[in-house]
């Protein structure tokens, strides 16, 4: 639906052509809302002689805007206003200077990095599509000194890759221009703090802290690790902050106020194809035979769930086995080890299986339950029939359901089978059972 862009009224001015293509934008993307909320920051400057013309608030929200929502609003754009052709995006210039105020270090052999995990890269993090936003961060802000966007904010649960990320941006940030990269977290900040050794966090060129939540217990703590993170953002230092959220106590009001100021990633769980691929470089990395195992990955990444340390722990444990039983890890052994069927587990419902695919394909439940036959409509309810037929459920149970007769149902479910016995049904085999789980959890 797109709204007219000559629509206005007396009382309140009509909206800009760019408040218009993201009004439209977010009620095409409902699930994606609060983590685009970003996008509320770009101004319109103007809509003239084809051109949409807008502006970031940096030169990292540009790049991100260019590689991933441009060509979505061009279209947008041009369904509201036919003659837009193009849209141009700009940033507030940023100079890259050296940082302001570093220390002087007089005796250089004292001030030694942070022991960095030599295997955590940015090369090596697998990132799927809801956690490339923290990976291009962690690029940015380890790439150079900043004066601004120089404050990162990295969240997720346990187990999803947020210490790989601070060790790889301290790597990279002191290869390239940190004389003095620290990484510490709370562990190290309680027994520094006993010790009265907190000034080597005031002189770091960049911090990176790990599980901040740890500290919110102390209020002492976090007012004395407040006035850290005050005195490196006045000398325009660069601070990454990793953060589980499901911690049992909240910050006090001052930090929660000055931790607003930070880019904010979200780390979540990795879907089935990331965590395959996650496997398979782990695999490779370790010296497994990966490609005589690709078929092994999936019964492992559905087997341990979406924890990433379990995905690599079955890996090493692999590696293990292979080094000291002195014998080649085989696709039978991985089945003997994963084979099992895990137990617990409950059909879905019809219903929940119909809404997790009518989410995973944007499609409205209802649109999905109903008579259109567009092509974008027909693959998620082909799915959904399909499963809803492994899950045991009859014939005219699912006709009624989805207002089809059972003729429809089976050539439906045939359908998808024949797409699965493809060369590329491996790739869609993932999209169901991504959907499978998904109705599972719901």
């Amino acid at each position: 639906m797109f709204v007219n862009v000559n629509l206005s009224t007396a009382e309140q001015p009509a909206p800009s052509l760019w408040e218009q293509c993201l009004s439209v934008f977010l009620e095409l993307n409902p699930k994606e809302s609060l983590s685009l909320k970003w996008l509320s920051a770009i101004k319109h400057l103007s809509a003239q002689n084809g051109v949409l013309s807008i502006e970031t608030p940096s030169e990292l929200a540009r790049e991100w805007f260019l590689g991933h929502f441009c060509e979505p609003f061009l279209k947008i754009a041009q369904g509201i206003d036919k003659s837009i052709k193009q849209i141009s995006i700009s940033a507030p210039k940023e100079e890259n200077k050296v940082i302001a105020g570093a220390p002087e270090l007089k005796s250089p052999e004292k001030f030694k990095h942070a022991h960095f995990c030599k295997k955590y890269t940015l090369n090596n993090f697998i990132a799927g599509t809801s956690n490339e936003m923290a990976l291009e961060s962690a690029k940015f802000i380890a790439a150079t000194p900043r004066e601004q966007e120089n404050f990162l904010i990295i969240r997720g649960a346990a187990g999803l890759g947020k210490t790989h990320l601070l060790h790889a941006i301290g790597r990279e940030a002191a290869a390239n221009w940190a004389k003095k990269a620290v990484l510490w977290d709370s562990d190290r900040f309680f027994k520094e703090k006993r010790k009265g050794n907190l000034d080597t966090l005031y002189q770091a060129d960049i911090l990176l802290f790990d599980n901040l939540q740890n500290i919110f217990s102390s209020k002492s703590s976090q007012n004395e690790f407040l006035n850290i993170l005050k005195s490196l953002k006045s000398k325009n230092r660069s601070i990454v902050i990793s953060i589980n959220p499901k911690s049992k106590h909240t910050p006090i009001a001052e930090l929660l106020d000055f931790l607003k100021m930070g880019i904010k990633c979200e780390l979540k769980s990795p879907d089935l194809r990331t965590r395959v691929a996650i496997l398979r470089q782990k695999a490779q990395e370790k010296g497994l035979p990966a490609a005589q195992l690709e078929n092994c990955w999936k019964l492992i990444a559905e087997k341990l769930g979406e924890n990433i340390c379990s995905l690599e722990g079955a890996i090493n444990d692999l590696a293990a086995r292979q080094t000291l039983l002195k014998s080649e890890i085989t696709p039978q052994i991985i089945h003997s080890i994963y084979g099992e069927k895990k137990s617990g587990n409950t059909a879905p419902t019809i219903k929940s299986i119909a809404t997790a695919a009518a989410r995973a394909y944007n499609v409205p439940l209802d649109t999905l339950c109903g008579k259109s036959r567009m092509a974008t409509v027909n693959k998620p309810r082909k799915i959904a029939i399909y499963l809803c037929r492994q899950s045991g459920l009859s014939l005219n149970e699912i006709g009624k359901f989805f207002n089809r007769d059972v003729s429809s149902v089976s050539n439906a479910i045939q359908s998808v089978k024949n797409k699965l016995a493809e060369k590329d049904g491996y790739s869609f085999e993932f999209e169901i059972k991504d959907i499978l789980a998904e109705a599972k959890n719901g």
